[in-house]
């Protein structure tokens, strides 16, 4: 395991663990935590020292992390049978329309000072170098939006959290549009049966298994605030414009909210060949549950999206919008 500390790679040696296989943990040691019983850590860095796992014969790699090709090409110096590399949707060059599958063209050239694309373009280049290695034996996996416990991102736990306060909530139209979230334990699950059971190939893991949307998923987390004794929520829905025009960032300060025609599609990609594999998901509500179980024991975790300031001021323009009409 390449890494194994921190949110995905985590749950994955949880998976692993629990499956009874022998894990190896190699990381840096700069982020630690409490591993499962069995599970041996060594330590150094990928892109410079893989001295400690380079002489050994690996029946896997499970790479969570790289995001340079050169990265890829170092530690598939190591020996292995296998590589699980752990990419991204963002791969794909075009991702304006809905239900985009695996065979779709991924991104070859791009700018390198467009954030977004220079993501997805590495993360493709890293695809191809394990490809051209392990060419029947690789497993590559594309996850969209990953949450769950332990999330470094707080995006997806901005809504769970905002829902246990209560009160009127900023919530962005249209509430019918489609969304899509993984949690990451269910991925590591999908990780620990493809490797036991020699899987191969590319696949999208994305969810949940039916589409869903936004305001379903909101009134998820509403049932979940509810059942953990939180005060009534209510969602106050406004157009995507007001909130453009007042400097709200998508996905940035509104997670799961995204206007820019560009990226029409990466919350709506298909999951049929995850599904066909026998990728199972948990219910929406027990990873809400979860996340905040997570949160109520670690109070300096990190929550992305609107500070309660901002979202007062704007429900109050909203307000003042509405009584002038």
């Amino acid at each position: 395991m390449l890494g194994g500390t921190r949110f995905l790679g985590r749950h994955i040696v949880e998976a692993l663990a629990q499956g009874g296989h022998a894990v190896v943990a190699f990381h840096r040691g700069a982020t630690r935590c409490v591993l499962p019983a069995g599970v041996e850590e060594r330590f150094g860095d990928r892109n410079s020292d893989l001295r400690a796992v380079k002489t050994d014969q690996w029946d896997a790699i499970v790479d969570v992390a790289a995001s340079e090709p050169d990265q890829v090409r170092r530690s598939l110096e190591v020996h292995a049978h296998r590589y699980l590399f752990v990419s991204t949707v963002n791969v794909y060059g075009d991702l304006s329309q809905p239900n985009i599958r695996e065979g779709a063209r991924t991104i070859e050239k791009f700018d390198p000072a467009d954030e977004a694309q220079a993501y997805g373009g590495k993360k493709a280049a890293c695809e191809r170098r394990v490809l051209e290695r392990f060419p029947q034996s690789s497993i590559v996996l594309r996850p969209g939006l990953i949450v769950g416990k332990w999330d470094p991102t707080g995006r997806f736990t901005y809504w769970c959290e905002r829902l246990m306060r209560g009160g009127l909530y900023l919530a962005p139209k249209p509430q019918e549009r489609p969304v899509q979230l993984i949690d990451a334990a269910d991925i590591a699950r999908f990780v620990e049966r493809a490797l036991a059971t020699e899987l191969s190939g590319i696949y999208n893991l994305v969810g949940p298994p039916e589409p869903t949307t936004m305001k379903a998923v909101l009134d998820i987390c509403t049932q979940v605030a509810g059942e953990r004794g939180a005060p009534s929520a209510r969602a106050v829905w406004l157009e995507p414009q007001f909130l453009i025009d007042r400097g709200v960032q998508e996905w940035i300060d509104m997670p799961l909210w995204l206007v820019d025609p560009t990226y029409a599609g990466i919350l709506q990609v298909s999951n049929a060949a995850a599904l066909a594999a026998g990728f199972e998901y948990r219910p929406l509500a027990q990873t809400v549950h979860s996340i905040l179980d997570w949160t109520e024991s670690t109070p300096n975790h990190k929550v992305a999206g609107l500070r309660a300031d901002r979202e007062l001021e704007l429900l109050s323009a909203a307000h003042g919008l509405f009584e002038s009409r």
